[in-house]
């Protein structure tokens, strides 16, 4: 390979060398041997599922907390709650500050922050310290979940089918971290007297988990580019600049850019629109799970009367024991398992698949959205496990029912999750980061009204109509992906953010093989940086 700084060209006057990969430049992340590529993701994956861990694990501590504290059942759920708050803001900060800074030095500065906020709830016997220290400790631990997957485009981008597969991956490790929590947490929690081992353990985890941050690489492209115009600057090419250099923008150009774009991508994209609807219902209805798994399968006296339960003042379902409750949760696992094992072949299958009605026989269908045909299967799957799980929650079947209800629900959610993702890292590129903090905040907002407004719908309409009505709604939302099938290039055509990734992603790579410096004339880059702005 080519040594990126070795060709240097010098510029004339009055212009600027404009540094910029090569097509086989070994600093581009995309050019990385395969062993690095797997273990830096390997590590995001890791991070990621620590993170996602300490929002569940919580859940099974929630009757310790009752009793330690003597608060009711709505107080408790609130650790759940916030921790999935701070999920909601961490990328509104993470997000901006690695596109500005790099991913490397805020992954390092996140996961620190969110190990030291981690002591005081874990440590200190203070029922409003520990809700409190949850919002931060989430808020930390947002950053692996929000920059996770732009890490996967930083790496995967030129290749589609192991996009495609990291994306898929990086979901089941996020997506699953909940669900072996609750396992975990369970059992945890059972043998732990009134003593929160359960926030104990996540802590030991992260500070297990700190070794393999100061070994990470960078893989931001434009900061990789920022830190080689610094040596060829400081060796003597004064001229040399990385396009994100060429601009010093003033504070109110970086709130703009960095802090306000994801809300103005959320208000103006229909592509962001759509996919953060159909995740942040899936990924609601994960926490909505912690809440009602116990009710359906645990023996418990409480104050509840749902209309579809025939024992007044008790709460009758299967009466599994307390410690066991969390196996419950492995049928989901497996299916989002086995749906990261089925995907590559899934997906090629799907491709072939032409939908009537949808798609155009005179015009072929563009790659990205080919990619959305097998996420119409999950669509379809997701109201059908709730349905399933609904109708068969009662104690009058036995719990053997319910729990397989949770292989579909689980192959689904993957399903929805890392195929979307992948179509929001195509669609927008450098900015995926600000997309997927759009998306991040929504679904985490919507998410952490479920645990507590869990209790008042089985109040209400009991373990049966309560899980039937995220069916009906999941029913509403299937026509969104034959929708991107059909518009999304249109979508993507006229999308603001999307041009302007392009634009940049166009100055980033050069089209000869070995240049690494290209001279640039200020007048027409500011005419592209405007736009880019806009």
């Amino acid at each position: 390979m080519t040594n990126p700084s070795s060709t240097v060209t010098v510029s004339e006057h009055g212009r600027l060398d404009l540094v910029a990969f090569s097509q086989d430049d070994s600093d581009d992340p995309r050019n990385w041997s395969k062993a690095k590529k797997i273990w830096v993701f390997a590590v995001t994956c890791l991070l990621s599922f620590i993170a996602v861990f300490g929002s569940s694990v919580y859940a099974p501590g929630e009757e310790q907390i009752i009793e330690r504290y003597g608060v009711n059942q709505d107080v408790a759920s609130t650790g759940l709650t916030t921790y999935v708050l701070g999920f909601g803001f961490g990328p509104l900060l993470w997000g901006p500050l690695s596109e500005m800074y790099g991913k490397r030095i805020i992954f390092l500065i996140s996961w620190a922050f969110m190990t030291v906020s981690m002591i005081p709830s874990a440590f200190v016997d203070n029922i409003i310290v520990i809700l409190v220290f949850r919002f931060f400790t989430g808020l930390a631990a947002a950053c692996p979940l929000s920059n996770g997957s732009s890490v996967s485009a930083d790496i995967f981008r030129d290749d589609m089918f192991s996009l495609a597969r990291a994306s898929s991956i990086f979901a089941f490790c996020s997506l699953s971290g909940p669900c072996f929590g609750t396992l975990v947490g369970f059992f945890v929690a059972a043998h732990s007297g009134k003593t929160l081992w359960v926030l104990r353990l996540h802590f030991f985890m992260s500070i297990a988990a700190i070794p393999f941050l100061f070994i990470f690489p960078e893989t931001y492209g434009p900061r990789i580019l920022e830190q080689r115009a610094k040596r060829l600057r400081a060796e003597g090419k004064t001229n040399a600049r990385a396009a994100t250099e060429v601009h010093t923008k003033s504070t109110v150009q970086l709130v703009q850019g960095h802090i306000i774009r994801p809300f103005a991508m959320f208000l103006r994209e229909p592509v962001l629109q759509g996919v953060t609807l159909w995740i942040s219902l899936a990924y609601g209805i994960i926490y909505f799970f912690f809440e009602m798994y116990p009710v359906v399968f645990i023996e418990h006296i409480v104050d509840y009367r749902p209309c579809d339960l025939p024992i007044d003042g008790h709460f009758y379902q299967h009466g599994i024991e307390f410690q066991l409750c969390g196996l419950m949760f492995l049928p989901v696992a497996f299916g989002m398992l086995l749906a990261v094992a089925s995907y590559p072949q899934l997906l090629r299958i799907s491709q072939k698949i032409y939908i009537p009605g949808i798609e155009c026989k005179d015009i072929p269908t563009q790659p990205q959205e080919n990619n959305l045909k097998v996420v119409v299967f999950a669509v379809i799957l997701m109201p059908t496990s709730l349905f399933w799980f609904a109708w068969t929650s009662g104690h009058e079947v036995s719990w053997v029912s319910a729990a397989l209800s949770g292989i579909p629900f689980g192959f689904s959610t993957v399903i929805i999750f890392f195929t979307f993702t992948a179509y929001l890292l195509q669609t927008y590129g450098v900015y995926a980061t600000s997309a997927q903090s759009a998306n991040t905040f929504v679904r985490s907002m919507v998410a952490a009204v479920f645990p507590i407004a869990a209790h008042s719908v089985i109040r209400n309409l009991g373990t049966k109509w309560g899980a039937s009505t995220f069916g009906f709604i999941s029913l509403g939302m299937i026509p969104i992906p034959l929708i991107f099938i059909r518009y999304g290039a249109r979508f993507r055509e006229q999308s603001h953010f999307a041009s302007a990734a392009r634009r940049m992603e166009d100055q980033m790579q050069t089209q000869g093989d070995s240049s690494t410096i290209m001279g640039i004339d200020m007048e027409k880059h500011d005419h592209v940086e405007a736009q880019s702005r806009g």
